[in-house]
């Protein structure tokens, strides 16, 4: 299977201009994105989908490939998707393609193993994701955590900021309760990693369809695609990612880099 691993990276973001480019333990932000991805076992291929000269020129000094794309487009799946259409311009072919957000700095190449392996093994599955353990309540109730559940078949039901599922008859969802959650009540609930794979042909679909009210009002994107009808498998996988959003989650992203021996 070609897999393609597209990395979109913007630099105006709004809580966090140029966080591309920001030094994760010594390193721009998306070089360890980028590393990461290209450790990963299945993926053929790795290119930073960006629309800034600043961001393109430093993936383009640490070794990567940096594809120009459009500053109008919306989203990073819309970027993905231009970089796709970019490379298939020049004759190039992919039978999956990952997008991989490029704010995810602790990102393991064994969870994008993964997910390679999910589109590899079940050819009729239009999408793939990832989703691990919460270590702890305090993540767990946190909306920029989001939480999945799945079927018998690890294939989506829904995604949420909202802790979801909701255990009925308990007080565990009342404040003064969280602190004593049970490890093994803690494994009722999945944590979404910030990690997709696409068929080609559902990509170019998925970027054509307007957005769907549930993702407008969670603001996950992926609901477009269930709301569609779209099917999303899932792979499992022990490894927190943290995405960085403002400043203030630089120190956890180093953390877990230490913790894992990587700063």
């Amino acid at each position: 299977m070609r897999t393609l691993a597209v990395l979109p990276s913007r630099f105006q973001a709004s809580r966090f201009p140029g966080k591309p480019l920001a030094l994760i333990a010594g390193k721009p932000m998306i070089q360890w994105v980028f590393e990461a991805a290209s450790k990963a076992s299945g993926v053929m291929r790795v290119v930073v989908a960006t629309d800034d000269d600043r961001i393109a020129s430093a993936v383009r000094g640490f070794g990567g490939e940096a594809v120009m794309t459009d500053a109008a487009l919306p989203s990073g799946t819309d970027r993905t998707a231009a970089a796709l259409a970019a490379l298939e311009d020049s004759g190039e072919t992919f039978d999956c393609v990952l997008n991989i957000q490029g704010d995810e700095p602790a990102m393991h190449p064994d969870t994008v193993s993964s997910v390679v392996a999910l589109m590899r093994d079940n050819p009729d599955l239009s999408m793939g994701t990832a989703a691990c353990p919460f270590a702890n309540t305090d993540e767990l109730f946190n909306p920029n955590a989001v939480k999945v559940v799945t079927d018998d078949h690890h294939r989506a039901l829904y995604f949420s900021r909202s802790p979801i599922p909701y255990i009925r008859h308990s007080s565990l969802f009342e404040p003064d309760f969280r602190p004593w959650m049970s490890h093994e009540q803690l494994g009722l609930f999945k944590r979404h990693l910030g990690l997709y794979a696409y068929r080609p042909s559902v990509l170019k679909a998925f970027t054509k369809l307007p957005p769907h009210l549930l993702e407008q009002t969670e603001m996950l994107e992926q609901l477009r695609a269930l709301a569609a009808g779209i099917p999303i498998g899932v792979a499992f996988t022990p490894f927190l990612s943290i995405g960085v959003d403002v400043p203030g989650d630089v120190a956890a992203a180093e953390a877990l880099l230490r913790e894992r021996g990587l700063a």
